[in-house]
């Protein structure tokens, strides 16, 4: 049977953690969870604080930890990659004109993502098998409606989904975006979405293609002439400040993706760490945000420690989001859709204490978390708002912050 997931041995075979470079985790064994641990308590400069201007009496502020001024739509395309032989679906999510409030406020079901295609039913079956208390099962966004009027170009985030799943992922994530003035586009990578007979491998050759669609989308998003862009969008996307993020194999991507194309000035990586096919993480030098599940069974407690083993060693500004009780697919709108994305739904057994059973984060309160840490650290890095990154620090459910420069 085929999974969704970054598998075990694939990290001890291909991730060897690279050396930690921060006095934070300066312990005996910097890639372990002692050296972690000694780390969490240091009040040195690695912890994460509070700008204190953030928080002066009058200060006015944009609250990241809600949804925006914007409704949201979103509308399903499909473009052509930069070889030509990729015919990619894509989901574009944006800023939404006021016209669209009531219809995005009400949202459409999870099975819209695939109406009018050859997995509609397929979708359907497994939204109606699947627990409501894990997926999301009503979006916030409108079908296809007119985007808003833009005072000045859009920034733009692409996104890439986990190995097996689909490019609506996070779509709850994509929302706050949008809400905020940031357009998000999300490919299926073909050969290795969830309707895929077999699975493309996880290797760096592949690696390479999923990279290459993400180019290739925003290749598409800044050709004011593309006609599958949403003529409203064409021409109002900002070339200067643009973002990637992804979710597993999504999160490996991102490295990749940064490595071989410098349009991108800023990344988001989701419960993954970058280096699993040996990326030299000290050459990346965008700001970077990393969102870790401390049990995450799809990676195991070594993947973790690669991830933290990554943002201690990359040669950008870092952050580092840890939240406890947290799997696999806690973040995504798709928990629980299939058996391949359980990890993360309802009940599940700890990394490093054998056969204690424990109930995951709530699915709810995590994909809120992953959007209000997407929308503050994207308004840092590209929508300029340099005090965004300070509600990192005021996070309302179990998680530990930290970050350098």
């Amino acid at each position: 049977m085929r999974t969704s997931s970054l598998c075990f041995s694939l990290l001890l075979v291909a991730c060897t953690p690279a050396p930690i470079a921060t006095d934070a985790a300066s312990g005996d064994d910097a890639g372990s969870d002692a050296g972690h641990d000694a780390a969490r308590s240091d009040a040195g400069p690695d912890s994460f604080a509070r700008d204190a201007s953030w928080s002066d009496a009058g200060m006015e502020h944009t609250d990241y930890g809600s949804a925006g001024p914007h409704p949201v739509g979103n509308v399903r395309v499909t473009m052509v990659d930069r070889t030509a032989a990729r015919m990619l679906p894509v989901e574009i999510w944006y800023p939404a004109a006021e016209s669209a409030r009531v219809a995005a406020t009400t949202g459409q079901p999870l099975t819209a993502f695939e109406q009018g295609t050859a997995h509609a039913t397929a979708l359907s079956d497994l939204a109606a098998r699947a627990p409501t208390t894990c997926i999301r099962a009503q979006t916030r966004s409108a079908a296809a409606p007119a985007a808003a009027t833009p005072t000045a170009p859009w920034p733009a985030v692409v996104f890439s989904h986990c190995h097996g799943c689909m490019r609506f992922d996070v779509a709850e994530v994509a929302e706050r975006l949008a809400s905020h003035g940031i357009v998000v586009a999300a490919p299926d990578h073909l050969e290795d979405t969830h309707w895929d007979t077999t699975l493309a491998p996880l290797d760096g050759t592949y690696l390479a293609v999923r990279a290459s669609d993400v180019s290739s989308v925003l290749d598409r998003l800044l050709d004011a002439t593309a006609a599958e862009v949403p003529v409203d969008l064409r021409g109002h996307i900002d070339a200067a400040h643009v973002g990637v993020m992804g979710h597993s194999y999504g999160a490996i991507t991102t490295g990749a993706v940064v490595m071989s194309d410098a349009r991108f000035v800023a990344a988001l990586a989701i419960a993954a760490p970058l280096s699993a096919f040996g990326a030299h993480v000290a050459d990346i030098h965008v700001p970077y945000l990393f969102v870790l599940a401390q049990e995450d069974n799809s990676i195991g407690s070594v993947g973790d420690r690669v991830i933290r083993a990554d943002y201690a060693a990359i040669g950008g500004p870092a952050w580092l989001v840890e939240v406890a009780d947290a799997g696999h697919f806690s973040f995504s709108d798709i928990a629980g859709l299939h058996s391949s994305w359980n990890a993360g739904c309802g009940m599940g057994m700890r990394q490093d204490v054998p056969h204690a059973a424990f109930t995951y984060i709530d699915n709810v309160a995590a994909r809120e978390l992953a959007s209000d840490v997407a929308a503050a650290f994207f308004a840092s890095t590209l929508l300029g708002d340099p005090a965004a990154v300070n509600e990192l620090s005021a996070l309302d459910v179990p998680a530990y912050v930290s970050m350098h420069d």
